[in-house]
């Protein structure tokens, strides 16, 4: 380890990851934060392309005023160094603590005693006939298209499926101007009146009156207990079916209606991204979909590294903002340096608050299995190896593949570029729906030695 090696690596430049920097750097300990993206922000705080010259950066945001001061102030801390548009390929454990081997802006390795994984969560989409279309996208690409490229997904868009970013984006396309048609979403009205007790928190509950009084202004429907189960074109989008579901997300006979559209953005949750943590150790389990995890103070089971943010179970942005001040605190005491207690003490109050809300959310948003009789058999399951429906199914009604890995090495499902990060919640689904028991093997589709794409010549 070289003498310019920071104290501290920081692996996720969103909520999360830069308050655990700033708390830490603040501490004095040296901070070097890596991320994928060109600017920090994460997916929440995406800032537009410089190219746009956008006046008012801030339009599609909450919380940009306080994301831009923390910005601004890691930028001017001279024991904090920013790595954007460099992805960290492996990691790996030492003596010293915790090597990080990337590609990109920079190319290398990167070694620290200590970490923190700020890494997030892939988007979840179920399949259905028609969702490889062009024309159809994740509500999430939707949002980096407007707030980052200032793009509008289609003419005529439907918004359809799970989840808490339906509404946000929804709102975001009708203050851009697009002709937003319907949105749909799959929840039954009950849910939401079972989890209201938890789901108490008065600033969100603020934020979900403001997207949908702009819903009402531009006169959209908002749909509950309704999904796009099909969608089809001519080489795109052209039509998209609707249904009327019951409470485990089948389709009630009668109900399906086929309008006209050009986009269809959908998103059924998000499955947190855990692959660099089980790389080096971490322990990862619960759900499903598996998390890291974690302690109250946010330590991992591996001594120095500390996980946060959607990586320890999909909370939203405030939760992780409070998981990174603690993480960022106890990292820096663990490395040797005096912290506030008070600081560590209020972050681990809003962790807890935060997490009551996210506890009744995860209850809310959790995926029924109806979803697969929307599929047909040459309905694909995974994008990246052409894996329809009917051949997954065959593999572990006909094959016993009753384990992740054995529907892999059967099928293909999760060989391809993703490597799973798309079709791995579904055949975890398919195998838990067909065995009547969730795969002995939650994390064998996460499990890899290398994170991401990487060139032989970095090899």
């Amino acid at each position: 380890m070289s003498t310019t090696d920071p104290d501290l690596l920081v692996v996720g430049g969103g909520p999360g990851g830069m308050q655990a920097a700033w708390e830490a750097a603040r501490a004095g300990a040296s901070v070097t934060i890596v991320d994928a993206s060109p600017q920090l922000g994460g997916q929440y705080l995406r800032r537009p392309a410089a190219a746009l010259h956008a006046t008012r950066p801030g339009a599609l945001h909450h919380g940009w005023v306080a994301a831009e001061r923390r910005y601004e102030q890691l930028n001017a801390l001279d024991n904090v160094r920013l790595v954007t548009g460099t992805r960290v390929w492996s990691a790996q454990r030492h003596a010293g603590g915790v090597r990080l081997h990337v590609m990109g802006g920079v190319d290398g390795v990167l070694d620290a005693p200590a970490l923190v994984l700020a890494t997030g969560a892939t988007e979840r989409v179920v399949p259905f006939p028609g969702w490889d279309l062009p024309g159809v996208l994740t509500v999430g690409g939707t949002q980096a298209l407007l707030k980052w490229q200032g793009v509008r997904p289609g003419h005529r868009v439907v918004v359809a499926g799970a989840g808490p970013l339906l509404l946000p984006v929804a709102s975001a396309l009708v203050r851009t101007g697009t002709n937003l048609i319907e949105v749909c979403d799959a929840t039954h009205p009950r849910r939401w009146l079972a989890a209201g007790l938890r789901l108490a928190s008065p600033g969100k509950a603020a934020e979900a009156v403001e997207y949908l009084r702009h819903l009402a202004v531009a006169r959209v429907p908002l749909r509950t207990r309704t999904a796009a189960i099909r969608a089809d074109g001519d080489g795109r989008v052209e039509q998209v079916t609707l249904a009327h579901l019951d409470e485990d997300w089948r389709v009630v006979p009668g109900t399906l209606r086929t309008i006209d559209a050009d986009a269809l953005c959908t998103s059924h949750g998000f499955v947190p991204a855990v692959e660099l943590a089980a790389t080096l150790g971490c322990e990862v389990g619960g759900g499903p979909p598996p998390v890291a995890v974690v302690d109250v103070q946010q330590r991992t089971n591996v001594d120095g590294v500390f996980s946060v943010g959607e990586l320890t179970g999909v909370a939203g942005a405030e939760a992780a903002t409070a998981e990174g001040g603690v993480a960022g605190l106890v990292a820096a005491r663990t490395l040797g340096y005096a912290i506030d207690r008070d600081r560590l003490l209020a972050h681990g109050r809003r962790r807890a608050r935060e997490h009551r809300f996210a506890a009744g959310l995860r209850r809310l948003t959790k995926v029924p299995g109806g979803w697969v009789s929307w599929l047909e058999d040459d309905t694909i399951v995974c994008r990246c190896e052409d894996v329809p429906y009917a051949r997954v199914r065959d593999a572990i009604r006909e094959l016993g593949a009753h384990d992740l890995r054995s529907v892999k090495m059967t099928t293909r499902c999760g060989m391809g570029l993703c490597q799973a990060r798309v079709c791995g919640a579904t055949i975890t689904d398919l195998v838990a729906l067909e065995t009547g028991a969730p795969p002995p093997d939650p994390t064998a589709l996460s499990t890899r030695p290398i994170a991401t794409p990487v060139r032989l010549g970095t090899l």
